[in-house]
C-alpha cells in the first residue's frame, strides 16, 4: 500500500479492537505514527502488537468520559511524539435498546460524554498542535442512526448527530488554519457493539441493508485513512455513509 501518511502522528481513540484496531493497523500500513487510547491497557497492547509498524505504537490507558484523562492523553502523545496531525474520535459507547423515555438521566449523561463530548473536546485540545504544524485531519465517526431515527437507539442517535454537527461546525471554523475534519457514517459493522443488533436481525432473517451484508472493521479503516491523508484534500465538512445502501 502507498505510504500516504509517512511520518504523521494519528491518534486514534477507541483502538482496542473492533473498527478502532482496524483503524490503527491501517494507518500504521499507511506510515503514521500510531497512538493509541482506551480504557483496557492489555487490549491495547494487543492492538499495537499486531500493527504492521507496531514499534511506533504509544499505548495510552485514557477514559473517554473523563476530562482530565484526555488532556493528559494529548500531553502525553504530544511530549512523547512531538505532535498530532491526526485525530479519529472513533470511541463509541452503545446502550441497551430502550425507548426514550426509558432513559435515566445517568445513562444519557454518560452516552452524551462518551459519544459527543469526547470528541469535541479532543478536537479542542489538539486544534493548536495541528495549527502549529500548519494543519491536520480530523475524521469523526458517526453512524447511520445519526441520520435517521432507529427505534430503540434514541439516545445512541441524539448523540451520533451531535458528531454529525460537530464535524461541520469545526470543518467550517478550522478550515482556515489547514484542519480538515470529515464524518462518517458506518452502517451495521461485524463487531462486538453490534452483535446484538445482528443476532436480532438473522435470528428473523431481516437483510440489513439492500445489499443484504454487513460491513467489516477493513471496511472503515481503508475510508479512515483516504480521510486522514493528502488523498482528501479537497474535502472537509462531509459525512460519508458506508452502510450497504441501509439509508437508500
Amino acid at each position: 500500500m502507498e505510504e500516504g501518511l509517512q511520518g504523521k502522528v494519528a491518534l486514534v481513540t477507541g483502538a482496542s479492537r473492533g473498527i478502532g484496531a482496524a483503524i490503527a493497523k491501517e494507518l500504521a500500513e499507511a506510515g503514521a505514527h500510531l497512538a493509541l487510547a482506551g480504557r483496557d491497557e492489555s487490549t491495547l497492547q494487543e492492538t499495537a502488537r499486531s500493527m504492521l509498524r507496531g514499534n511506533h505504537a504509544l499505548v495510552v490507558k485514557a477514559d473517554m468520559a473523563d476530562t482530565s484523562d484526555l488532556d493528559r492523553l494529548v500531553g502525553k502523545v504530544v511530549a512523547e511524539l512531538g505532535g498530532i496531525d491526526v485525530l479519529v474520535n472513533n470511541a463509541g459507547l452503545m446502550p441497551p435498546a430502550r425507548q426514550i423515555y426509558n432513559v435515566d438521566l445517568d445513562e444519557w449523561q454518560t452516552v452524551m460524554n462518551i459519544n459527543l463530548r469526547a470528541p469535541w473536546y479532543l478536537s479542542k485540545l489538539v486544534h493548536p498542535h495541528m495549527k502549529a504544524r500548519g494543519g491536520g485531519a480530523i475524521v469523526n465517526v458517526s453512524s447511520t442512526s445519526g441520520l435517521h431515527h432507529d427505534i430503540g437507539l434514541g439516545v445512541y442517535g441524539i448523540s451520533k448527530a451531535g458528531v454529525v454537527m460537530l464535524t461541520e461546525v469545526c470543518a467550517k471554523e478550522w478550515a482556515r488554519d489547514g484542519i480538515r475534519v470529515n464524518g462518517i457514517a458506518p452502517g451495521i459493522i461485524n463487531t462486538q457493539l453490534a452483535g446484538s443488533i445482528i443476532d436480532y436481525l438473522k435470528t428473523r432473517n431481516i437483510k440489513p441493508n439492500p445489499m443484504n451484508m454487513y460491513g467489516e472493521p477493513e471496511d472503515i479503516a481503508r475510508l479512515v485513512r483516504f480521510l486522514a491523508s493528502d488523498e482528501s484534500r479537497y474535502m472537509t465538512g462531509s459525512i460519508i455513509r458506508i452502510d450497504g445502501g441501509e439509508l437508500l
